[in-house]
């Protein structure tokens, strides 16, 4: 891979890390407009792929992204500099706050920003959360779909209201998409 490969590859992850204000979820839209539609890095079935892995493993959905799409691109080189670029911005960020912008947080322009900040965010995830619905669902036939709509349905309610462990959820929801393969629904 040529340096400007590798360069662009850095490129694209400093920008999705200047503006990936509210974390992994709402970072999705940016990284598959960047990845996907703009520069064809994956496909879409890749990224609902990579979204359900990168969730699943230990780490930041961001950096774990950042590196699978950089190892793929650009090989060992490109998973560096993807997952540079994907950091940099959040650390130096969190530096400045933590240095000076922190004795003006009570601000009334500064909490208006932020509140500005938040309500972009709550849209970046419900607009994360329609991509990846529809990259699951997209082609499953009826069975297959009401019952993955089902086990999305019973883990939201596990986590959001009965507050059960999401580590041990996703492995009950892996343990039953493996009986289901078995059974040749899946």
């Amino acid at each position: 891979m040529d340096i400007w490969a590798l360069l662009e590859l850095f490129l694209v992850f400093l920008k999705i890390g200047v503006v990936m204000f509210g974390g992994g979820y709402a970072m999705i839209p940016i990284l598959r407009y960047e990845v996907v539609v703009r520069r064809q890095w994956v496909t879409e079935q890749e990224f609902i792929d990579l979204i359900a892995i990168a969730e699943s493993t230990p780490g930041p959905i961001a950096l774990n992204s950042a590196t699978y799409i950089g190892y793929k691109v650009g090989g060992v080189a490109g998973a560096t500099l993807a997952t540079l670029g994907v950091v940099i911005p959040s650390f130096t960020i969190i530096l400045a706050i933590a240095i000076g912008l922190s004795k003006y947080y009570t601000h009334r322009i500064v909490r208006g920003i932020l509140n500005g900040i938040r309500a972009a965010v709550v849209g970046l995830i419900f607009s994360a959360v329609i991509t990846v619905v529809r990259g699951v669902l997209k082609g499953l036939p009826i069975l297959p779909m009401g019952i993955t709509i089902a086990i999305a349905v019973a883990i939201f309610i596990s986590v959001a209201v009965l507050d059960l462990d999401p580590v041990v959820l996703i492995g009950l929801s892996a343990l039953i998409g493996l009986i289901l393969t078995f059974l040749g629904i899946w």
